[in-house]
């Protein structure tokens, strides 16, 4: 059956009617519509939230003070304990370990202080890779060297890193050890950074002058701080490991 002129007319109005409609629809985005139970008609609603992206997890700390902060409440109580600047363990930690309580170097020293077996077995810490068991053994090793060398700083660094025997055997200054003195200066320069000041600079050790100081002294004061015999039976117990500073040197 042919189609008369006016239904085709209004087939065509109705053409243009719905692609108007879809037009705005297009042009303000849909309008979704329930009809409430027992209502009358429908009622608008929002549309549905559209699903959430999904969020890049945070990033974890990276490089050394991300990890500063990671540790620094444990640090700040240990150096508390310890009555030391935590700023100063800070500064040890970064150069010995760069924060990894993993790490382990090939003469054994662990951790975050990077601390012999036998220096922990000192202050009463066996679990060195656990970060405050290692903290406490590093922390209370420090704090004795400083007490130990009248608070001068460089020498209680120098006896961390090659032992307080080393130390004493050059008449209570700096051992003339490459490593030693580079280790020295490398912690002093960080402690200043981050106390927000100048790097003070270390004493050379002159070699000649320190050996023939310690020629004079003659036998070098005792490790342990003067103690005499107690500090020979304390080096046969722990198999010399006073000689050896914190990390072995």
């Amino acid at each position: 059956m042919k189609l008369s002129r006016i239904p085709r007319l209004r087939l065509a109005l109705l053409c243009l009617a719905l692609c108007g409609v879809s037009r705005a629809a297009a042009a303000e985005g849909l309008q979704w519509y329930v009809v409430p139970p027992g209502g009358d008609g429908p009622s608008a609603m929002a549309p549905p939230p559209a699903s959430p992206k999904a969020m890049p997890a945070p990033a974890s700390p990276a490089g050394a003070e991300g990890k500063s902060l990671r540790y620094g409440e444990l640090i700040d109580d240990v150096a508390q304990r310890h009555a030391l600047d935590p700023l100063l363990v800070h500064a040890v930690v970064e150069t010995e370990s760069a924060y990894r309580p993993e790490a382990v170097s090939d003469k054994g020293a662990i951790g975050l202080m990077q601390v012999m077996p036998a220096t922990g077995m000192r202050f009463g810490q066996r679990a060195l890779t656990e970060p405050r068991a290692n903290l406490e053994a590093g922390a209370a090793y420090l704090s004795w060297l400083l007490r130990r060398f009248d608070g001068r700083l460089e020498l209680a660094l120098a006896g961390y890193n090659a032992g307080e025997g080393a130390v004493a055997r050059y008449g209570n200054a700096v051992p003339p050890y490459e490593e030693t003195q580079a280790y020295v200066r490398k912690v002093m320069a960080r402690y200043a950074r981050l106390r927000g000041g100048a790097s003070p600079g270390i004493p050379a050790s002159a070699a000649p002058a320190a050996v023939a100081a310690a020629r004079r002294v003659g036998k070098p004061k005792d490790a342990m701080g003067g103690v005499g015999d107690m500090g020979q039976l304390w080096r046969i117990f722990t198999g010399g490991s006073n000689a050896g500073g914190a990390n072995g040197t």
